[in-house]
């Protein structure tokens, strides 16, 4: 796969991960190297971490997919902040 392809697929799955209601985080980095699609970044759920590699397999069934997300879990806010 070129450089070009390597970069025309990786933006096309950056886009789906950012559109797929499953998923729904267009802040995730994607890059193409060697047949396997690579993604990084921060999830909130263990839920949305699978649906990750669901969506790279749905765009890109020929190719390997290595999910690196990370789940974090952010501290809910326990009410009104107040600014001094």
């Amino acid at each position: 796969m070129s450089t070009d392809e390597s970069e025309y697929v990786a933006a096309h799955v950056q886009e789906a991960l950012a559109r797929d209601p499953r998923v729904n985080e267009p802040e995730l980095g994607v890059t193409v190297v060697k047949g396997r699609v690579v993604v990084h970044g921060h999830v909130p759920s263990e839920e949305r971490q699978r649906s990750v590699t669901d969506v790279v397999r749905e765009c890109c069934p020929d190719l390997d997919v290595e999910n690196r997300t990370t789940v974090v879990r952010f501290p809910d806010a326990g009410g009104m902040e107040t600014v001094q």
